[in-house]
């Protein structure tokens, strides 16, 4: 019994602290496209990969050229940087943190 206690209260603890990335920022501005986002469930490790934004005009996927990631009090700051686009329309971006794909929409 105390095992399985222990698993459903892991489970809660796990669910509790899924990342949920929430767009700050957005700007197309000095010939790059900028993406700030923060999440306010960063813990201990924070890492972010594989991102791409994807402008949803032409299904096209676009790799960020630079990714930096600031954590303070388990709040995640994380700043995205693409070439210049000039087109987009309802833009996402797709990325992974710590290993967990996400996507989210972008806002303007």
């Amino acid at each position: 019994m105390k095992y399985i206690t222990t698993l459903l209260i892991s489970l809660l603890l796990s669910f509790s602290a899924i990342a949920k990335p929430h767009c700050q920022s957005f700007n197309n501005y000095d010939n790059k496209v900028t993406i700030i986002f923060t999440d306010d469930k960063a813990g201990a490790q924070y890492t972010v990969s594989d991102v791409k934004l994807i402008p949803s005009w032409n299904g096209q996927k676009y790799k960020a050229t630079s990714v930096d990631i600031s954590v303070k009090k388990g709040i995640a700051t994380v700043k995205l940087t693409f070439d210049h686009l000039t087109h987009f329309s309802n833009p996402k971006v797709e990325l992974k943190i710590n290993g967990k794909k996400k996507t989210f929409k972008v806002c303007h």
